[in-house]
């Protein structure tokens, strides 16, 4: 697969921009990037692709960043040959999107603009002014996309299509661990040793919190839950907590002796080490509550399902719905806290090596990419190709209008 296709990207050293970038290069695409830098975690990352910094901006202050966004448009247009030449432009976020937006313009690109999102930020959702503006600008965005990227369904039977009105392309690409980097790490089988196994069944479950520890709800349940169960739950929690800062997040859990927090890890080489510590993997996610957590599907459910850690998942969300499909674990309505030292009393250890020994036996596909990105560069390049046939076959207002019919949108 050949190609050079732009991305723009929110935080070079954001875990998922690495990843998906790294699964572009996976496929034989020379990737360029256009990205900001949020200094919060991943300080010692370095671009491995080729790289344009825009500058460094913050989580979720839209109004602070605008200068920056505008401050970037001088580098867009001194790349604009470079833009003028991608195969297709990727853009991470909504604010990315706008400046690809704006990058096209500069350079008349004719490059498919792919918009892709993995969570339904707080600031589309509401009645207030800003919400109302922001899902405006969205709007905007989605009528100039080919495509748009989602990670779970429910952001578009929730959000996209009922709230939004988009009606143009779409790509399901799920949160799972990235074949680029899987033959680095290998799947327990089905029969293998569980974390604690030996003569006897261990005194305690060990519950694992990974990723970006975002939710300062989830760390208090977490905290309540150690301290009614201290002598048969741990609580082992390694990534980074974004809204309550390390400081915070330290001071919470250094009162209950049952939690440990390791620091940051290196996805995907660091997964087996951490999810062999563990028994049962925390899939919850209050952080937007009726939205966004509602219907996301987090990395987690992927990431402990490959090494056959049981989920904990809340009921009547896209999480639990997932968890219940694939028989991943168990999911719980209200009162989640008490629902949840209820099960932690009652489990079992034969309950636990059945439901692992589940898990392990389906198939790697629905843990890990093993096709999806391919058959989406596969899709875009196919976009390209259309475009360029068109670009052939037409000229002038009558040929833009009919891509743009082409195209669809909000």
């Amino acid at each position: 697969m050949a190609g050079t296709p732009v991305v723009f990207g929110h935080d070079w050293a954001e875990s998922t921009v690495i990843k998906r970038i790294r699964s572009f290069t996976a496929l034989g695409l020379e990737v360029l990037g256009f990205s900001f830098r949020r200094e919060k975690f991943n300080q010692a990352f370095v671009p491995f692709w080729e790289n344009v910094h825009l500058g460094t901006t913050t989580d979720r202050a839209y109004a602070k960043r605008l200068p920056k966004l505008l401050g970037a448009l001088p580098l867009l247009f001194k790349h604009r040959a470079a833009l003028r030449s991608a195969t297709f432009i990727y853009a991470r976020n909504v604010d990315m999107c706008v400046l690809a937006v704006l990058a096209r313009i500069l350079s008349r690109s004719e490059a498919p603009l792919v918009y892709e999102v993995l969570d339904i930020q707080r600031i589309f959702i509401g009645g207030r002014p800003a919400n109302y503006l922001m899902r405006w600008l969205e709007r905007r965005v989605l009528r100039r996309c080919d495509l748009l990227v989602i990670s779970s369904p429910g952001f578009m039977a929730r959000y996209f299509t009922p709230v939004q009105g988009y009606r143009g392309r779409s790509f399901l690409l799920e949160n799972k661990i990235s074949f680029a980097k899987a033959k680095l790490i290998e799947r327990p089988a089905a029969g293998m040793a569980v974390p604690g196994a030996g003569a006897e069944p261990p005194k305690k479950w060990v519950i694992g919190w990974f990723g970006t520890l975002r939710c300062p709800k989830s760390l208090d349940m977490l905290c309540r839950l150690a301290e009614a169960l201290p002598e048969r739950v741990e609580i082992y929690m390694r990534g980074y907590p974004t809204e309550t800062g390390l400081a915070v997040f330290e001071e919470a859990i250094a009162k209950h002796p049952n939690m440990t927090y390791g620091g940051e890890y290196r996805n995907p080489e660091d997964l087996a080490e951490i999810y062999g510590k563990v028994h049962l993997t925390w899939a919850f996610d209050f952080l937007d509550e009726g939205s966004n957590s509602k219907w996301l599907l987090p990395n987690r459910i992927y990431e402990g399902g490959y090494y056959g850690s049981v989920a904990l998942a809340e009921k009547g969300t896209e999480t639990g719905d997932k968890v219940r499909e694939l028989a991943l674990g168990y999911t719980f309505d209200g009162p989640v806290l008490d629902n949840l030292i209820a099960f932690l009393r009652w489990y079992s250890w034969d309950e636990h090596l059945a439901r692992r020994q589940h898990i392990l036996s389906l198939p790697t596909r629905e843990f890990c990419d093993l096709y999806d990105t391919r058959d989406l560069c596969e899709m875009i390049l196919g976009l390209a190709e259309r475009r360029s046939g068109d670009l052939l076959r037409q000229s002038g207002s009558s040929g833009l209008r009919a891509r743009t019919e082409d195209r669809g949108g909000a």
